[in-house]
């Protein structure tokens, strides 16, 4: 199958460090490759240059992986096609910009297919009136190939927040717990970068080896689509602690998964001794963590059930 994926065209795919998006699309195109499917990605900002990349390819399926360019959908010939978006707030309706309300618009009146990363943004296409059979559920998946695991982590008594560091992702409120490492590129300026737990932005192999030097992983966003770092901690045998924003895909009576109320995310001894529980439990039960990221969330494993949905188109 001859199959175009459209990415944000912002930065290089594969990325060498931050991009979720352009990640994702990378690892899209390398399992799809591995079973013989001839893979296009298209990563350009022009409209007019992905329509006449993805025309000129011709293929049997279009993926458009960035919301932004939902209008280049109706000028290219491909009769498959569909749409996935990763905005943060889409959960979150009452947090919409004025441009995502563009996009809601856009979505709502066009006929591709829509791609959902979760059964909860599933429901909030419903509620904006779309056709359940235009919407799929599809998660995102991580690189069980890569990513290192080792069963006892060298900081064992560290925990890692791994998240570009913005107002969305919170990591400023929690950077006076001295035993939470932040990694991530700089995007707030409340955060402090000259403390010793701040590591610097990650690289892609710096990713791979690390990340199971942890224990546990926090991310205690304000919005989420469905995040990728939750997975490929997983997979690296990390225990997860979340905000209530972080929890796509997941099973939440997991004992390594633990989920922090909206109501007590300022409260900082709370967090702090939910992090500390969660770190010592989880350091118990790495091998059982491993196998639940990669039973659910491998890409061999998501791979399968996109193409299944795409014969289905």
């Amino acid at each position: 199958m001859k199959i175009s994926i459209i990415g944000p065209g912002i930065m290089p795919i594969p990325p060498k460090g931050w991009g979720a998006v352009e990640s994702l699309v990378w690892d899209y195109n390398i399992e799809l490759t591995k079973l013989g499917h001839d893979v296009q990605i298209v990563n350009t900002n022009s409209k007019h240059e992905i329509i006449k990349q993805v025309n000129d390819f011709d293929p049997d399926f279009t993926h458009l992986q960035y919301d932004d360019y939902f209008d280049v959908m109706s000028h290219i010939k491909c009769k498959k096609q569909a749409a996935t978006t990763h905005f943060g707030y889409l959960e979150q309706p009452q947090k919409y910009h004025h441009g995502y309300n563009y996009i809601m618009n856009g979505f709502i009146h066009s006929d591709f297919q829509i791609f959902c990363l979760s059964e909860g943004i599933k429901k909030i296409y419903e509620r904006f009136g779309i056709s359940e059979n235009r919407l799929k559920v599809i998660c995102n998946g991580a690189r069980d190939d890569l990513f290192i695991f080792k069963e006892k982590p060298l900081f064992f008594d560290k925990s890692i927040y791994l998240a570009k560091i913005t107002d969305r992702k919170r990591q400023h409120v929690y950077q006076n717990i001295n035993h939470l490492h932040f990694a991530g590129n700089k995007d707030d300026s409340r955060f402090d970068f000259n403390r010793e737990n701040y590591l610097g932005e990650w690289s892609k192999e710096t990713l791979y080896q690390n990340l199971t030097d942890y224990p546990n992983l926090v991310l205690l966003s304000d919005g989420e689509a469905d995040p990728l770092v939750t997975k490929e901690a997983l997979i690296a045998g990390l225990g997860l602690v979340i905000s209530e924003y972080s929890t796509a895909n997941l099973d939440l009576s997991l004992p390594f998964i633990d989920v922090i109320p909206e109501n007590k995310i300022n409260d900082i001894k709370y967090v702090e001794s939910i992090i500390i529980n969660n770190r010592n439990k989880s350091l118990t039960m790495r091998k059982e963590i491993k196998k639940y990221g990669q039973t659910n969330f491998s890409w061999p494993i998501l791979i399968d059930k996109y193409l299944k949905i795409i014969e289905t188109l």
